[in-house]
């Protein structure tokens, strides 16, 4: 076309802005369409125009001597304006499209909102949007132009509605998200290193610690507290008897004297002590606590090991019991049971075989004792037993100076020049002094 010729070369402006409505499209582009219409153009053309034309001829008259003057129509070449129909291709944007700058775009009824008109009606979205229009964003699970693809996330991670790439949730890793965390790490993009102690499992989203069986505390690092074993330290220990149970299975370590799988069962006899391996020492019957291995003896014996009968004057468990046994009879260490002196009788051998005053074989010799001072005199022997305080074969004697009581055995300890009641041992103080000591 001319008219588009002088558009690209822009040599007449003027006729190319007028033209460039109607010839100016490129009729190659597929969104021009084109028809033939017609249009009338003036032109100037040429055309036989008839006129009188005068000339002469001879006469026909007898003498021809005249000339005759004829007429007759004659044509010339004139010019005149006329309108001529022409007829020319017609180049517009075909339906649904515009002109816009000498190129025929798409019209999109509604504006593509994220996105470009491509096609009549026809919106191209940029990624993460879709919708006719372009004005809606991507489901969660959808991404890319139009939102046309599935987004391959896993684990509650979230999608980039434009590259569709995987915004992986706390705990996990790889490119879909797929993997949770090393065992040793949690939390976004796995950056934190776990905490846990004592072969506990971390949770790869929060970090908390799950603990081994026998485990507590945040960070797994405390047993079970006492009483406590097993997951979660939710089972209740059953050992006895002040037995320890392990942490994580809750076997139970027995303390000293005690055994059996929950330490129910004191050592056997004779043995004591730790796993009950240490062997008793006791002698006379007595039996060992089974967690010291002291000896606790029968009546009538004592010692660390029972080895020594109850001193002389006691008897029972421990030796406890004072013996009762008059005149000069021996206690039995056992029960306390009198071995009476010749005699006498009695089950304390409180009775003389002899009327009182009498003694020997037959009961016929006189006692030498004095009455007053004489507890008793000895059936056979005829020997005085005196009271407290005094003494001598016939108890007529007082104590000596510095001692009293029964047989004058006790030391007095009086102070200051004091005297000693030979009985009770009574200090009776010297002038100047009282009892307590000070004047």
């Amino acid at each position: 076309m001319v008219c588009a010729a002088f558009c690209r070369c822009q040599l007449v402006i003027v006729i190319c802005y007028l033209a460039r409505v109607a010839w100016c499209l490129n009729p190659d582009d597929p969104n021009v369409c084109s028809h033939w219409e017609s249009y009338a153009v003036t032109v100037q053309e040429s055309y036989a125009h008839p006129f009188d034309q005068v000339y002469y001829t001879r006469c026909t008259d007898i003498l021809n001597w005249f000339k005759c003057t004829r007429h007759r129509i004659s044509y010339k070449t004139a010019y005149r304006r006329g309108l001529r129909t022409m007829y020319r291709r017609r180049s517009q944007c075909c339906p649904g499209y515009y002109e816009s700058d000498a190129y025929c775009v798409p019209q999109c009824t509604e504006e593509c909102m994220h996105g470009r008109c491509v096609s009549p009606d026809t919106c191209q979205c940029e990624p993460g949007w879709g919708g006719t229009d372009c004005s809606s964003g991507c489901d969660s699970e959808h991404w890319g132009p139009h939102c046309n693809n599935r987004c391959q996330c896993q684990n509650k991670a979230l999608c980039n509605p434009i590259t569709g790439a995987c915004v992986c949730a706390d705990g996990y890793e790889g490119w879909r998200c797929e993997e949770p965390c090393d065992h040793a790490r949690y939390g976004k993009e796995c950056q934190y290193k776990c905490q846990c102690q004592n072969a506990a499992t971390c949770n790869h989203e929060t970090g908390e610690c799950h603990c081994s069986p026998g485990y507590t505390g945040a960070f797994c690092e405390e047993h079970c507290p006492a009483g406590r074993h097993g997951a979660q330290c939710e089972l209740r220990c059953p050992c006895q008897n002040g037995g320890k149970c392990h942490h994580i299975t809750g076997e139970c370590a027995c303390p000293a004297g005690w055994m059996g799988s929950v330490c129910a069962q004191p050592c056997p006899f004779g043995k004591f002590g730790m796993n009950c391996s240490l062997h008793c020492g006791c002698h006379n019957g007595g039996h060992c606590d089974h967690v010291t291995g002291k000896c606790h003896c029968i009546a009538g014996y004592a010692g660390d090991r029972c080895q020594e009968e109850c001193p002389i004057g006691s008897y029972g468990l421990e030796c406890a019991q004072r013996c009762e046994c008059l005149n000069g009879a021996e206690c039995y260490h056992v029960n306390g049971a009198c071995l009476c002196e010749p005699g006498f009788t009695g089950n304390r051998c409180q009775d003389r075989m002899c009327p009182d005053g009498l003694y020997g074989l037959k009961c016929s010799k006189q006692c030498p004792c004095n009455g007053k001072h004489t507890q008793s005199c000895h059936p056979l022997s005829g020997e005085c037993s005196c009271r407290a305080g005094w003494t001598g074969l016939d108890c007529n004697e007082t104590c000596p100076l510095g001692y009293h009581g029964e047989g004058c055995q006790q030391l007095c300890v009086c102070q200051n020049g004091a005297d000693c009641d030979g009985v009770a041992g009574k200090c009776v103080c010297a002038p100047g002094f009282k009892v307590s000591g000070f004047i």
